[in-house]
């Protein structure tokens, strides 16, 4: 399932007040955090959450299939293609794993590669280092809905520019460690809106949060040229956007849980889980009612 263009709203949120949420990642002794660090609202959340406890539709293998996908790297930010980039696939979903294919765009940013349809697969955008124009940008859980006639058109994979991937940061009032990641993420409704007032908290699998690594969430939607105090980034997703962003999360594989607050306690709504590598960004939502992050497209479901 293909990213949003409704998340280029993150890059429209003006941030925290100055020196909110710095992280020391320099520092030998870091003090443990706990679920209460990340997970705090009592704010109703907004959105059609029906679907957390229903019943998940089941995929047909008859569309499990290999098809022509023809696509087009785009920028993150601006929407602009990307020529040349190379697009690496993972068609088991693990970017530890060997890739599987890779396949290089020409120079409108356009790529035919065949892959299997209603299958989670993974992928990393990238252009060369010397070129200083984007850092590897990877989205995994992706699937690629079944069309009758074998192929995938009007599809798209992302690309972060290096000015991007340090402008989110510079919003917040945070300098990005290039030994860490950074997670830029939506919380999905049952409509695949965004919620409001959900929080996310990150951990590894023995449960652990990170010793480094802040969330924030965002409620503008015009780029500022400065941090502007009067329109700060948010303790909770706001229902225009559902966005979250997660900066300096250390190297490793993390799960991303997405929790509200039902009047009584914390209900987890949706997770999911990925690997972060040093210097990347990566792309990564939440949907309710899916606690793998996998939410497959209804054209790959039996009817």
């Amino acid at each position: 399932m293909s990213f949003r263009y409704s998340f280029l709203l993150l890059f429209a949120a003006a941030c925290a007040t100055s020196g909110s949420g710095d992280t020391d990642t320099s520092s030998s002794t870091v003090e443990p955090r706990e679920f209460s660090d990340f997970v705090n609202t009592t704010e109703a959340p907004t959105g059609d959450l029906t679907c957390k406890d229903a019943a998940l539709g089941t995929v047909d293998p008859a569309k499990q299939v290999d098809v022509t996908f023809n696509g087009e790297v785009h920028d993150f930010q601006l929407k602009d293609v990307v020529a040349e980039a190379t697009v690496n696939f993972w068609f088991d979903d693990d970017v530890s794993a060997t890739m599987s294919t890779t396949v290089q765009a020409d120079t409108k940013g356009a790529f035919t590669v065949d892959l299997p349809a209603c299958t989670p697969l993974a992928y990393e955008s990238t252009t060369p280092v010397d070129w200083q124009q984007t850092v590897d940008t990877y989205e995994v859980h992706q699937i690629y809905g079944y069309e009758e006639d074998g192929s995938v058109d009007g599809e798209y994979v992302n690309s972060v520019s290096q000015q991007t991937s340090t402008l989110i940061p510079a919003l917040i009032g945070l300098e990005w460690d290039p030994t860490t990641g950074i997670i830029a993420g939506t919380a999905y409704d049952c409509t695949e809106t965004g919620i409001g007032n959900a929080q996310v908290f990150i951990h590894d699998e023995a449960g652990n949060a990170p010793p480094t690594g802040e969330i924030f969430y965002f409620n503008s939607s015009d780029l500022p040229t400065a941090r502007d105090p009067e329109d700060a980034a948010t303790a909770r997703t706001n229902p225009d956007n559902g966005l979250w962003v997660a900066i300096n999360v250390p190297v490793g594989v993390w799960i991303a849980e997405m929790y509200i607050w039902d009047g009584s306690t914390y209900v987890m709504l949706g997770s999911t889980q990925l690997e972060i590598k040093a210097g990347s960004v990566n792309i990564s939502n939440i949907y309710t009612g899916h606690t793998d992050g996998i939410a497959y497209p209804p054209s790959c479901l039996v009817q």
